[in-house]
């Protein structure tokens, strides 16, 4: 069989990812007249490229399981991570999400932590769903239950890590493995879960979520400052949240005296008080010193290491996890 191309990737991921649109209408009816219902369907309504449900269900399918038993799982893992976001804009004082007010700014920030407790309450029950048998549920319900423990004790650590003047690029990383890397892997998990997989196939993708997670991130990183993340154009909002990113953990450490001093003043800033000439000189010190070059050669790195662990995975479909990584480091968008 033939590696599947990027492009194929591209392809799938979009088309997998929209197969769970008509049992999220299922499961999250729609009723106009009830305002928990109105929220949750504004903020779902903005998008998203189901990115995290689609691995779910290429990755059934790749290890030889059928997709239609992974998809309460893939919509679980779609509504955790929208859940996340709701409660992620209130934590970082984002007021835009994919270009419309983020649910708090719409809505309220006791609304929104409501609506965002009601989605992780219902992302447990739709595992409950699944059918699967009795302990392929208890396994997916504790992959689920770990995933959202680490992701919020990584969103700790990002919250708690902003301006500081000792952060590192191990530090970083540490951080987005604990935010990110298991969470993107969950996915793959639950996929490989509910075709069968054995032990040793679950732990090589929980590890390939070490590579993959921080690949991922530091795109994000990189794109905030070059094109935005949907946040009504704007550039650096990573900045003005004072967010220890890649780019500043590499700046912080190779800059000293009067750079570094005003990188931690600027970082340290309340994000209402950051200006558009604050962000403008951060994102000038990251070119100068380095940081963008160094972060997507970084990403290269893991993305080489994701192969690795690829590699020794005992199954027929390396290609399309090759592809997958290399999708997660060079996205765009």
């Amino acid at each position: 069989m033939s590696e599947p191309s990027l492009a194929d990737i591209k392809k799938a991921i979009s088309e997998a990812g929209a197969r769970i649109d008509s049992l999220m209408e299922e499961i999250l009816p729609r009723n106009p007249s009830d305002l928990l219902s109105e929220m949750i369907w504004y903020h779902l309504e903005t998008g998203g490229k189901r990115v995290r449900p689609a691995l779910c269900l290429l990755t059934c399918e790749a290890l030889g399981g059928k997709a239609d038993g992974a998809m309460h799982f893939a919509l679980a893992i779609e509504i955790l991570h929208n859940m996340f976001l709701v409660h992620d804009d209130i934590e970082d004082g984002d007021e835009v999400r994919r270009d419309r007010p983020a649910v708090w700014v719409k809505y309220g920030v006791p609304n929104a932590v409501n609506a965002g407790d009601y989605l992780l309450a219902k992302a447990q029950e739709i595992i409950l769903r699944s059918a699967v048998d009795a302990e392929t549920k208890l396994k997916l319900l504790d992959a689920f239950s770990l995933t959202c423990c680490a992701t919020i004790e990584g969103q700790a650590l990002d919250i708690n890590s902003r301006a500081d003047e000792n952060f590192t690029i191990e530090k970083y990383l540490h951080t987005v493995r604990k935010k990110t890397g298991c969470y993107l892997a969950c996915g793959l998990v639950g996929g490989a879960m509910v075709a069968g997989a054995d032990d040793a196939v679950i732990d090589a993708l929980w590890k390939l979520g070490d590579n993959m997670g921080p690949a991922f991130q530091i795109r994000d990183d990189v794109i905030d400052l070059t094109i935005g993340k949907g946040r009504g154009g704007e550039l650096g909002c990573d900045i003005r949240e004072g967010k220890a990113s890649i780019l500043y953990a590499y700046a912080i450490g190779k800059t000293d005296g009067k750079d570094a001093k005003h990188l931690r003043e600027i970082m340290g800033k309340p994000r209402a008080e950051t200006t558009r000439t604050d962000v403008d000189w951060v994102i000038d010190l990251y070119k100068r010193c380095g940081a963008l070059d160094h972060a997507s050669t970084y990403a290269d790195e893991l993305v080489q290491e994701a192969y690795t662990v690829i590699d020794s995975l005992p199954v027929a479909s390396k290609g399309f996890f090759r592809q997958l990584a290399r999708f997660m480091a060079e996205r765009k968008s």
